[in-house]
């Protein structure tokens, strides 16, 4: 083996042209599989798809529909929720029900509005008022059917005192909303309670939760994909910016949002992180790592990372949150393993003046950084046994990303090293601060060791 890495070691640094455009080749043709990954926000990241409750789910959604987007109208100043079918508010409503109905990804609309034509289509049917006169038949009790004989005569009452039975008609929306809490008779005469102790009826309680709130949704296809998913929810928000009510703040929320914003920053927030990640480690390499071509670690790690996640795409496996906070990992690790094979390569240069440098450096450092990957890979791929899927593919992410970095991180840097050290050999190394400081710590006398690591147990605490 080692007269392999010996072998590879003076192939690799003179004949970096041909290692190089190789690796160009590769990294050209690896970049079809970018375009292939997916971004995975939804419920499919979390739930095994044969387990019943994914199963449950997935009947459920395709019976009712998926995420619901949540639209609050909260009444401002004196305002309540009669006012929001007064004036051009209603005609407001009407339009914003008609538009939601006509987005393609919605399945349906259930808006306060909706809320209300409905129970005005049980009076206008007969169907409440026959459901009213039918319990007072049933009821057994004397004394209940007194109560429900007065109760009904006084709903039928306030109904007849409503008056066209239009939303447009303030009477007929305070009938439609209050129960008879409050109301009583003056001989003929309907008596309302004050304002504030109107009882929404119960019916119209998860619509009207109190007298200054109304809550609607928007349900999107069940078992949409992400996209789908994103573009519904997408134009929802536009048809609702173009909604204003008068005395009414209008509040779009829910799950679909918020699956939306994870999304547009996962594929956009992704490059930001890696950006911040490597600019980062481009300082800490500048500050800390005394060697000539000190940045040449970054393009170890951006060619792996871009291998690494191409495979991804090829292999299909989606990017969640918990996959995309590998990347830092990745590059950490990418750096790490460059690092090593440039340092080396300087001190076989420059103190032990090898014949060959790339040889010796891939001789010694080569076997160590493999067992090390293979011990990560083991570590990585025992997340292969956990229930929730993207952990699972967060492990392969980071059992694909570890192998191809360490291939890079040794490859790269031994063929771009290769061209300065076979035209213009390093003459000279500096120490550099950290250097110093471990050359120090391993010269303290061997009583230092109690002391050291009681500070290490500190530290970690």
């Amino acid at each position: 083996m080692e007269h392999f890495w010996r072998a590879a070691g003076i192939w690799i640094g003179k004949y970096w042209y041909v290692v190089l455009g190789g690796m160009l080749a590769v990294t050209l043709l690896l970049t079809l599989g970018l375009r292939q990954l997916e971004f995975a926000t939804g419920q499919d990241s979390y739930l095994n798809q044969d387990s019943q409750i994914a199963i449950d789910n997935v009947a459920y959604q395709d019976d009712f529909g998926g995420e619901a987007v949540i639209l609050l109208f909260r009444a401002e100043g004196d305002r309540d929720i009669t006012d929001l079918f007064a004036g051009e508010n209603l005609a407001t409503l009407e339009r914003m029900n008609a538009e939601l109905g006509e987005v393609d990804e919605v399945y349906s609309v259930v808006s306060p509005l909706t809320s209300m034509q409905y129970s005005d289509t049980l009076i206008e049917q007969g169907v409440g008022t026959d459901a009213l006169l039918s319990a007072l038949a049933r009821e057994p009790d004397e004394a209940g059917q007194a109560a429900r004989s007065e109760d009904a005569g006084l709903t039928l009452t306030r109904l007849g005192a409503a008056g066209d039975q239009a939303l447009a008609n303030p009477d007929w929306v305070d009938f439609l909303l209050f129960d008879n809490t409050g109301f009583s008779l003056d001989g003929e005469e309907v008596v309302a309670p004050p304002d504030d102790e109107r009882a929404v009826r119960g019916s119209l309680v998860p619509s009207f939760p109190n007298l200054s709130t109304a809550v609607g949704g928007v349900l999107l296809e069940g078992n949409a994909d992400l996209d789908t998913l994103s573009a519904g929810t997408e134009s929802v928000i536009e048809v609702m910016d173009g909604v204003e009510l008068d005395g009414f703040e209008v509040v779009v929320t829910g799950s679909p949002i918020l699956l939306n914003d994870i999304n547009n920053y996962l594929q956009g927030g992704m490059l930001t992180l890696g950006a911040a990640a490597l600019a980062v480690m481009a300082v800490i390499l500048l500050l800390m790592f005394r060697v000539r071509w000190r940045l040449l670690p970054l393009l170890a790690v951006v060619v792996g990372i871009v291998w690494a996640f191409a495979l991804l795409g090829i292999i299909g496996i989606d990017l969640s949150l918990v996959t995309i906070s590998g990347l830092p990992i990745l590059i950490g690790l990418g750096i790490d393993f460059a690092i090593q094979i440039q340092n080396r390569v300087e001190e076989e240069v420059v103190l032990d003046k090898a014949e060959h440098p790339m040889s010796e450096t891939l001789a010694n450092l080569s076997p160590a950084l493999i067992v090390a990957t293979i011990a990560g890979v083991v570590a990585f791929l025992a997340l292969l046994i956990s229930q929730v899927p993207m952990l699972r593919d967060f492990g392969i992410m980071l059992a694909i990303g570890i192998v191809v970095l360490v291939a890079i991180g040794i490859v790269l840097p031994t063929a771009v090293l290769g061209i300065r050290e076979w035209t213009a050999r390093t003459a000279e190394r500096k120490d550099s601060v950290v250097e110093r400081i471990v050359v120090k710590l391993g010269s303290l006398p061997s009583a230092a060791a109690v002391p050291l690591l009681l500070a290490s147990v500190l530290l970690f605490i």
